[in-house]
């Protein structure tokens, strides 16, 4: 792979983009789930759960008939077994006849130890705790019984013997083996009054170790923990949703995406998002209002782009437009014709948006004569233009009574001369059209002018879109000479932040600030990002 070859994957800064992108998917759903996860909790009946531990061990007490070195006995397999009696069906009969209702229990083994953990669970703290006592209590019982029985078992059968013994010695004659005879009954008496001492003292190598005690607070629902692991499964499921909704989402939202949708159209500045007009009252030019603000500066960064890409070739009819309606070309071209004007430049902007004329509004100027009416030879162009007011050298040919035919009228031999008599005058024509994809009018103009701008809205404008946008242009030959990334936000514009050192300052008309005592200076500002 060369070194120019552009990663496939997305790297980690890119999905953090992503996550900061959808931030609102999740917060709602990290709450959402911690909610339904805490509302759970809290309807739900409490359980107790409380513990008894029992300790189990061999039987070592052992006499002189017995064999000390017994068979190996695996401690895992021997506990394993002593849980599954602890469970069994007689222990829990027992258990049910202590209680007096039925009820369940759960053993394990603790550790690496011989003590098995018996664990009652109930809606009651003080039931579990009993219920627990009363399977550890039948366990020991019943393993006590066992061992009873067992050395019980070993009298009989020693009692047995030593009676076999002195039936024989008393028909043997005098000699070697009666008195062999003798020896084996005291060894046997020894050992049926060791079995009658183990009787007494046996405990079936079982004790309890602790009791069950009554809990004070339930063993579930946790509130509290059980929303912190809402929380966490809310945020993962918050994150799945954000990178599906991404890949899903066709538009484009920052400059790499931009430059991988159309690889061969530079981007001539990355437009903050600002408050926006969508009424009258809105209506409003940053670069007037606000002079001295991050979006007046990107602005001008869009104007010094434009200058420089006229040094090779003559830029001075300006077309700028967009794939779809409501993506910021008439704000953009507003913005553009007042960076142009303050930096010397007679502009003119022209609204051949025969459809839905508005740049007029931005200016507070009217539309009552304009485009049209030149066309129609009612006024001339000098009578058409109007000032814009608190801009040195900029005017407004309005659109005018709007057409029927908008496209056809476009396309008259009356509007080709109209536009060749604005550049002959030596002026900056910024024209406003009608978007590409809706409707032929962009496309009509932009054969007559030397270049276009095409205004992509950040996180609105589809790839598909502007592509075909961009690809209708190429069909007429239209000079497309770059893009305006617009409405970029901190996290679809990659962290670019303008900062002015002298932003207090009041601007004049070619966009410098003028210090307190009267004397020019250039803002200062940093540019802080990455590329």
């Amino acid at each position: 792979m060369g070194a120019d070859a552009e990663p496939q994957e997305r790297d980690l800064r890119e999905y953090v983009r992503v996550l900061r992108r959808r931030k609102p998917v999740l917060v709602l759903s990290a709450l959402v789930v911690m909610g339904a996860a805490l509302f759970g909790s809290l309807v739900q009946t409490p359980v107790y759960a409380s513990t008894a531990e029992v300790l189990r061990q061999a039987n070592t007490s052992r006499s002189i008939f017995q064999n000390a070195s017994g068979a190996y006995v695996d401690p895992t397999r021997a506990i394993q077994t002593e849980i599954r009696v602890l469970e069994s069906q007689p222990i829990r009969e027992a258990a049910h006849a202590k209680l007096g209702y039925a009820a369940k229990i759960k053993a394990t083994s603790v550790g690496q130890t011989d003590v098995i953990a018996v664990r009652a669970e109930d809606t009651s703290a003080q039931r579990s705790a009993d219920i627990a006592n009363a399977f550890a209590r039948a366990y020991i019982d019943y393993r006590r019984t066992q061992a009873i029985d067992d050395v019980l078992s070993q009298v009989t059968e020693v009692g047995k013997k030593i009676n076999d013994l002195k039936r024989q010695i008393d028909a043997a004659p005098q000699g070697q083996v009666k008195d062999s005879l003798i020896e084996q009954q005291a060894l046997f008496q020894n050992r049926l009054d060791q079995l009658q001492v183990d009787a007494s003292l046996q405990t079936g190598g079982a004790e309890l170790v602790n009791a069950a005690e009554v809990p004070e607070t339930p063993a579930r629902p946790r509130p509290a923990r059980n929303a912190a692991i809402g929380l966490i499964l809310g945020v993962l499921f918050g994150i799945g949703v954000a990178l599906m909704l991404d890949y899903l989402d066709d538009s484009i939202k920052t400059k790499e995406e931009f430059e991988r949708a159309v690889p061969n159209l530079p981007v001539l500045a990355m437009i903050p998002a600002v408050g926006g007009w969508k009424t009258k009252d809105e209506a409003k030019v940053v670069s007037i209002i606000e002079p001295s603000s991050v979006a007046a500066e990107a602005y001008r960064t869009l104007r010094t782009s434009i200058q420089f890409l006229g040094v090779d070739r003559p830029l001075r009819a300006l077309h700028v437009t967009s794939a779809n309606a409501e993506e910021g070309k008439t704000t953009t071209l507003a913005n553009l014709g007042v960076a142009l004007a303050r930096a010397g430049a007679r502009v003119v902007i022209v609204c051949s948006d025969l459809r839905r004329p508005r740049i007029h509004e931005m200016f507070g100027l009217t539309n009552r004569v304009g485009f049209t009416s030149v066309l129609l030879g009612e006024v001339s162009l000098a009578q058409a233009l109007q000032k814009v007011p608190g801009v040195e050298r900029l005017y407004l040919l309005a659109s005018g009574p709007l057409p029927p035919n908008p496209s056809e009228l476009l396309q008259s031999r009356r509007a080709a001369e109209a536009f060749d008599h604005l550049k002959a005058d030596g002026n900056f024509i910024l024209i406003d059209s009608p978007p590409i994809l809706p409707v032929t009018d962009g496309l009509v103009l932009a054969k007559r002018v030397d270049g276009t701008v095409m205004v992509c809205a950040a996180s609105r404008t589809g790839r598909k879109e502007f592509a075909r946008a961009v690809e209708m242009l190429a069909q007429v030959d239209a000079p497309v000479i770059g893009a305006v990334l617009n409405g970029v936000t901190e996290e679809t514009g990659y962290g670019y932040k303008y900062r002015y050192y002298a932003a207090d300052q009041p601007a004049n008309s070619n966009g410098s600030t003028v210090s307190t005592n009267g004397s020019r200076a250039k803002a200062k500002r940093r540019i802080r990002g990455r590329k």
